[in-house]
């Protein structure tokens, strides 16, 4: 646990400390609106990829989680704007995308952070259904997590996905954060902005399990005469 806390530490103090900002201000750093953010201008990050794949690629995937999209960053309140449900299908991969092969910015996964850890700015998937309201070009907000789930699909039903991940030695769960997160990078390259999700938790789920361990072991071995009679019986 210690090891764990004190690498996300190193991780994020290093993320601070390399960022170098951008002598001209992005719409990032002063702090605009997304929804009054021209998101064109990042384009320029990310270089066009010409031809056709040579390999077939699984567009739609079954979503794995309840999507649920926002037209704000939701309060207590705040109703949903647009609901996915799971197990519906979805064209998780763009069937003609002007860039990638495996993606189109500001759609589906590829999404834009914003200024809170978790919450993201995205073009919904497109469903299966010609009527659905998420064949529309308008932005939402979606937790990240829900993105990821879908993500991890679209690597485990694609091949040259795998690949890419196998080939830089991550876990799926690692090439899916990357993947993820693909818009944050080149943001951060570019000086434009540092993304909140690009910070590791200090104290995520394994590390709670972990103090939760720490803790019973102690009991055990504050009480080692009561608990072995327990045992004995």
């Amino acid at each position: 646990m210690a090891y764990r806390t004190g690498a996300s530490l190193y991780h994020n103090h290093q993320l601070r400390k390399d960022f170098s900002a951008a002598a001209e201000a992005s719409p990032y750093q002063q702090g605009i609106p997304l929804e009054q953010m021209d998101l064109g201008a990042y384009n320029s990050y990310f270089p066009g990829i010409s031809g056709e794949p040579a390999y077939s690629i699984t567009h739609f995937v079954e979503a794995p989680v309840s999507l649920q999209y926002y037209s704000e960053i939701p309060s207590k309140d705040t109703a949903v704007a647009l609901h996915i449900p799971k197990g519906a299908v979805i064209e998780a991969i763009p069937q003609h995308s002007p860039g990638s092969s495996f993606y189109e910015l500001g759609y589906g996964y590829t999404s834009y952070p914003t200024y809170e850890k978790g919450w993201r700015y995205v073009r919904p998937f497109k469903t299966a259904e010609a009527a659905s309201p998420g064949l529309g070009e308008e932005y939402y907000y979606i937790r990240i997590d829900s993105i990821e789930a879908v993500m991890k699909s679209a690597i485990r039903a694609n091949k040259p996905f795998l690949t890419a991940v196998r080939q830089e030695y991550w876990t799926l769960n690692r090439g899916t954060y990357a993947f993820a997160r693909l818009i944050d990078e080149a943001l951060y390259q570019n000086g434009a902005y540092l993304s909140p999700d690009l910070f590791y938790r200090i104290f995520d789920r394994l590390n709670i399990m972990l103090l939760g361990a720490v803790a019973m072991i102690t009991v055990v071995l504050l009480r080692p005469s009561s608990w072995f009679t327990r045992i004995r019986r």
